[in-house]
């Protein structure tokens, strides 16, 4: 699958630009991209989903954070249910479906984004600076 093509990787796309996705890929790629969708996508979802909970229970006292992967998880699920709509309505175009597929990928970004951030932030500064007793940050 082309990256280009793919709506899963996008930000904020347009309900026109998912259809010209969607017919740029022609009918096999389009057969192909559900096939993946659902298979691979969904392995990938399941491996972040345990495999960030699991850093979060380990290494972070809060576990306010914890909640994230388990949010990217179900966005995830619903931006492949919407793609999954798509497809099988296709070539039938519905500007709202478009417009809820990227709304689901745009939110599934922003918290991957935001959870990233505040993981990164959390460990160097619980495990990096903390350990760091010579640090002279204010001169």
């Amino acid at each position: 699958m082309p990256r280009n093509l793919a709506l899963d990787v996008r930000f904020a796309y347009s309900a026109s630009e998912a259809y010209d996705s969607l017919k740029s890929m022609g009918p096999k790629v389009r057969e192909n991209y559900l096939i993946v969708i659902w298979i691979l996508d969904t392995a990938y979802m399941v491996v972040y989903l345990l495999l960030f909970t699991g850093f979060m229970v380990r290494f972070m006292k809060s576990k306010a954070l914890a909640i994230f992967p388990f949010l990217v998880f179900i966005l995830d699920l619903c931006e492949n249910l919407m793609v999954t709509i798509l497809l099988f309505k296709f070539p039938i175009e519905s500007q709202a479906l478009g417009l809820i597929a990227s709304f689901f990928t745009t939110s599934k970004w922003l918290v991957v984004g935001f959870f990233s951030i505040s993981f990164i932030s959390y460990l160097v500064r619980n495990y990096i600076l903390k350990n760091q007793t010579d640090l002279k940050l204010n001169r």
